[in-house]
């Protein structure tokens, strides 16, 4: 693997987890009851995860047909619906939607990608 595809990997874990610190305070600030607030932060996490998508297409070897894609529709699914509750779309309760299933879904998605950056990494046995 080449160093440039390695400082990739590096990056995008390192935004895999400053999206994670964001998601979690998002979800802190709005069992606050400050949902509103934290709209600025969201756009952040979703340009950081949209980034995070775009490099791994074009750097991992596989990438569209792999679990972290499958599970990466989820996050997707997720940020969507977080959007509706920032709309003011009134069938969705951000807070319920952000510990019930933006932040597992995020979840799932970070252990999947540090254990396929991690295996992608790894030197291979001959």
């Amino acid at each position: 693997m080449s160093d440039k595809v390695t400082a990739v990997y590096k990056r995008i874990l390192e935004l895999a987890d400053t999206t994670l610190e964001g998601i979690e305070h998002i979800c802190a600030v709005s069992a606050e009851g400050h949902f509103g607030e934290t709209v600025n932060l969201f756009t952040d996490v979703t340009e950081c995860f949209h980034e995070m998508l775009n490099a791994l297409a074009t750097v991992l070897d596989g990438y569209e047909e792999s679990k972290l894609h499958e599970i990466s529709e989820d996050v997707i699914k997720a940020l969507q619906q977080v959007l509706s509750a920032y709309e003011g779309d009134k069938d969705v309760e951000p807070v319920e939607v952000l510990h019930m299933y933006m932040l597992p879904a995020y979840c799932r998605w970070y252990d999947e990608l540090q254990n396929r950056l991690r295996e992608s990494c790894a030197p291979k046995m001959h």
